[in-house]
């Protein structure tokens, strides 16, 4: 397993080796996200239909974890991303795993992985999110006085 910045990840300054399981974590060490990817982690953030568009200057989140990231830039570029490959894995849920694991990939020590971490953001395998210590941007909180809004106006009616 390594970590480094996220900043550093977008930047690919790291060595190639077969990554398959990826942990977010924000300023506060709160793990905030697990993810796997089958192909290539880089790609899965940021190839088609990933997680995020960075684009030169332009850069967007298309799902929670790259919104979260995308709403507190760029103190965001400084979190960390851990990257995990399956031998990292499975010493990790070692305790939890059949003695012969020749036959287990990624997709099957995901779930274990993320009851383990307890990430804030994951809600499928994960019985209890854990907490994300990160204040509120300013995006967050316009959405949700605009959501609030929008709920008043659809409930409560008189």
């Amino acid at each position: 397993m390594i970590e480094m910045t996220f900043l550093e990840f977008h930047e690919q300054q790291y060595d190639a080796q077969p990554f398959c399981l990826y942990v977010v974590k924000n300023a506060s060490k709160d793990v905030l996200y697990v993810g796997i990817s089958e192909n290539d982690i880089w790609e899965r953030w940021f190839g088609w239909g990933g997680h995020m568009t960075w684009d030169s200057n332009v850069i967007y989140g298309e799902s929670p974890v790259g919104l979260k990231i995308e709403n507190h830039l760029p103190d965001s570029l400084q979190w960390e991303i851990q990257l995990w490959t399956l031998q990292d894995c499975l010493v990790f849920c070692r305790g939890e795993l059949p003695s012969d694991t020749s036959e287990l990939i990624v997709k099957d020590l995901e779930p274990i992985m993320i009851r383990k971490l307890s990430p804030a953001l994951n809600g499928t395998y994960n019985q209890k999110p854990g907490n994300d210590a990160t204040p509120k941007s300013k995006n967050e909180v316009e959405r949700e006085k605009l959501l609030d809004q929008l709920y008043k106006e659809i409930f409560d009616k008189e």
